[in-house]
C-alpha cells in the first residue's frame, strides 16, 4: 500500500468559452492521452464486451458499460447489498437529505445504510458521474497493464481540477483502485492557492482470479 499511499499524497498536495480554435487543441490532445475507442463508434448495432483474458480486459468492458450507461452490466460489479462503515459508504457521494435518510429508516429500519441494487438503479449516474466518466475514458490500458499504474490528464471545471489515478497493488489481496483525485483552483484576496475541499475518492475492486474485478468498497481521502 506504499504506492497508493504515496501518488494520493502526491494527488492531494498538487492543485492547480474557449473558441474554436481552442477546442480543436484540446481534442488533438484528448486523442493523443487515451487508446479507448467506444463500441458504439466503430458501426456496431449493440454493445459487445470482450472475453477476459485477464483484469485489465474486465476493466476496459467496465469502462465500456460506464461509456454506454449500461446499468445491468454494471451491476454485475458489485454485491448487494453493499456494507459500508464509516467514511466508506457510497453515501457519501449520493448525498440524501434528512428528510430522504428518515424515510429510508422507515422502510429498511436499522438496515438502512446498506446500498441496495435499487439504489444503484437510481444513483449509478451519481456515483460514476461526468468527471469519472470523462476520466476513465483517458486511461491507458496497455501502460495500466505493463506498468500496473496510469493516469488521466489534469481537467479544469469551474474552481476545481480533477483526474483519475489507477493503481493495482497485489498485497493481502490484488485490488485495482479508481482514485478521482480533486483540488481546488481557488484562490484568496492575496492571490494564494485555497487548498479546502482537496480530496480524494477512491473506488476499491478486488481482482479474482486475475480476469475479473469486483468492488471491494469505497473510500475517501484528504
Amino acid at each position: 500500500m506504499k504506492k497508493l499511499k504515496l501518488f494520493i499524497t502526491l494527488a492531494i498536495l498538487t492543485t492547480g468559452c474557449a473558441n474554436d480554435k481552442v477546442k480543436n487543441v484540446q481534442n488533438k490532445q484528448d486523442t493523443t492521452q487515451t487508446d479507448y475507442k467506444p463500441l458504439v463508434e466503430v458501426g456496431l448495432s449493440e454493445t459487445k464486451y470482450s472475453t477476459n483474458e485477464n483484469w485489465v480486459d474486465d476493466f476496459k468492458n467496465f469502462r465500456q458499460a460506464i461509456y454506454t450507461k449500461n446499468n445491468a452490466k454494471l451491476k454485475s460489479y458489485f454485491k448487494f447489498p453493499i456494507v459500508a462503515d464509516e467514511n466508506s459508504s457510497l453515501w457519501y457521494l449520493v448525498q440524501l437529505n434528512d428528510a430522504d435518510w428518515k424515510k429510508r429508516k422507515l422502510k429498511y429500519g436499522n438496515k438502512a445504510d446498506l446500498f441496495y441494487e435499487e439504489d444503484f438503479d437510481k444513483f449509478a449516474n451519481v456515483i460514476f458521474d461526468s468527471d469519472f466518466k470523462q476520466t476513465i475514458m483517458k486511461i491507458k490500458t496497455d501502460k495500466l497493464l505493463k506498468e500496473h499504474y496510469s493516469e488521466s490528464p489534469k481537467y479544469k471545471k469551474d474552481d476545481y481540477s480533477y483526474q483519475m489515478l489507477v493503481d493495482f497493488q497485489s498485497d493481502e489481496a490484488d485490488i485495482l483502485y479508481l482514485n478521482m483525485s480533486f483540488g481546488n483552483t481557488a484562490v484568496d484576496e492575496n492571490g494564494e492557492n485555497v487548498s479546502e475541499g482537496e480530496h480524494n475518492n477512491i473506488y476499491k475492486f478486488e481482482v479474482i482470479d486475475g480476469k475479473k474485478i469486483i468492488f471491494n468498497g469505497f473510500t475517501i481521502a484528504g
